[in-house]
């Protein structure tokens, strides 16, 4: 009799362990993903990891077992590989590869048509969506008001992600505008004007090569506005 209590209170203790120990257990995958998310600070509203292979053969873990280390010190976007160890009272129970499919998602502005090179661009040109962002090289643009007095440095499809590095300023001069070349001495006193014709895309401030359309000389300018330009003494 005092046999067969034994032996169910021994059944019993181990049943509460085991129930103790599940408990805290999580399944595997699941526990490696947020280990990930934790250890590289990566916001899950904005990125998203699939496990596409794993050497783990436990089903379920203790996320306090599980460690890991990268194969490489490339920033944890797209492909990425670990090494997973888990550890049971220091000593590792099971050890292997795991690859990662990681994804990066941001609010960022399309293009509802296509856009020409060159063209002056508008917040209605664009739409805000959420978009995969994972093989974005560039930095997208963060709200309309960088559009504001902005022109398209490429063209751009429909669909397209409107980058910084798409944007520049729309020129004070183009190329093929008229103007008049201003030329005045150190002192003031003697002012001649010419007729030009630009041959450089240029702002206000820089130096960009205009054609004296009397002489059919070309000489270096400076921008001062849409319809002049003049030459330093």
């Amino acid at each position: 009799m005092k046999t067969s209590l034994f032996k169910i209170l021994m059944a019993l203790v181990g049943f509460l362990a085991m129930s103790f120990a599940s408990a805290f257990a999580v399944e595997t995958n699941e526990a490696i993903k947020q280990m990930v998310f934790d250890t590289y600070d990566l916001d899950p509203m904005s990125y998203e990891i699939e496990i596409t292979s794993s050497q783990i053969k436990l089903k379920v873990v203790d996320p306090a077992d599980l460690s890991l280390k990268a194969i490489s010190q490339k920033d944890p976007i797209g492909p990425f590989t670990l090494v997973v160890s888990v550890t049971d009272n220091e000593e590792v129970i099971d050890k292997g590869q795991v690859r990662l499919r990681i994804r990066r998602f941001a609010d960022v502005f399309v293009a509802q048509g296509s856009v020409k090179r060159h063209e002056e661009l508008h917040a209605g040109l664009f739409e805000q969506k959420r978009m995969e962002v994972t093989s974005l090289r560039e930095q997208s643009v963060g709200s309309t008001g960088e559009i504001e007095g902005q022109r398209a440095k490429r063209s751009m499809r429909k669909g397209g992600i409107l980058t910084v590095d798409a944007l520049e300023p729309i020129p004070d001069i183009e190329v093929g505008a008229e103007v008049s070349i201003v030329y005045e001495d150190a002192g003031g006193l003697c002012t001649i004007t010419a007729p030009g014709r630009v041959m450089q895309t240029g702002w206000a401030g820089e130096q960009i090569r205009v054609k004296n359309t009397v002489s059919g000389k070309v000489i270096t300018a400076r921008v001062v506005d849409d319809r002049s330009v003049t030459v330093d003494p």
